[in-house]
């Protein structure tokens, strides 16, 4: 959680705990390199950009990403993203429209399409947790949730 990592390697990336949080993978096919991170917040006000305290908002550790991912010889061009999390964990705010999970959902989207990244899939909302997989190698994302 508030983390993330880039691959260019056959390596799974995984993590659990995803409730109100958003995980978002970028994959580049042609080059097979690909991130994925765990963000809690979905914008950065701090002003932290880069450091580690910052990859728990989901806007920057897109950016971050993005970087690291052309650092290693990815090409923004070819960078697909895929989604998962932003539930509502509680009952009690399943109303709430403007809940934390919704707020990362819609900081991802927009930081992504400022960026020219399209979505290729998402697994997002609803009220329970979710256990995310990344394949690094094929670029499959695999979901389990837990209820």
């Amino acid at each position: 959680m508030a983390d993330l990592a880039v691959s260019a390697n056959q390596e799974i990336l995984k993590t659990s705990g995803v409730g109100s949080c958003l995980v978002v993978t970028l994959y580049d096919p042609v080059n097979k390199i690909g991130g994925m991170a765990h963000a809690m917040l979905p914008k950065d006000t701090t002003n932290e950009q880069g450091t580690p305290e910052s990859f728990r908002f989901v806007d920057d550790a897109i950016n971050e990403m993005i970087s690291r991912i052309t650092e290693k010889g990815g090409k923004i061009d070819n960078l697909r993203a895929k989604l998962v999390g932003g539930a509502k964990m509680f009952s009690l705010l399943a109303d709430d429209e403007e809940g934390i999970g919704e707020q990362n959902i819609s900081s991802a989207k927009e930081t992504l399409n400022e960026k020219g990244i399209s979505i290729e899939s998402e697994d997002i909302g609803g009220t329970i947790g979710r256990r995310v997989e990344f394949n690094v190698g094929t670029g499959l994302v695999s979901v389990s949730t837990k209820m």
